[in-house]
């Protein structure tokens, strides 16, 4: 895969890291939860993996490490997912989090500042 970094927006909230392909489109939230990672993603594709949040900085750019590392389950659809959350010990409260998660929140400094430097680099390219 190609080095995802220069188009990369993230973002963190309420324990959320959210990493979008600006370029492209996707995205892929992750949070901690049970001492597991959840990785969900806005292609209907999610994945829990036993990796901690910290780890994430080991990805080189390509996201290889964030969708194959430590790889426990990869689910297809939400009623997948729901099952295996619960097969993981995830509480109601918690996969009902994990379901209702907003993949259009763009709203925060951060999110734009990001977006304009990438934006700036696409026109140079």
């Amino acid at each position: 895969m190609e080095d995802m970094k220069k188009y990369e927006i993230k973002t963190i909230e309420n324990g959320w890291t959210r990493l979008e392909n600006y370029r492209d489109g996707y995205v892929v939230a992750i949070k901690a939860f049970q001492g597991i990672c959840v990785n969900i993603t806005n292609f209907s594709s999610s994945s829990l993996h036993g990796y901690s949040i910290e780890d994430l900085e080991k990805d080189t750019g390509d996201w290889s490490y964030i969708f194959d590392e430590q790889l426990l389950e990869r689910v297809d659809g939400e009623d997948e997912l729901k099952t295996v959350l619960e097969k993981y010990h995830l509480t109601e409260t918690e996969i009902t989090e994990v379901l209702s998660y907003d993949f259009d929140n763009r709203y925060s400094e951060s999110y734009e500042l990001q977006a304009k430097r990438i934006q700036a680099y696409m026109r140079n390219e």
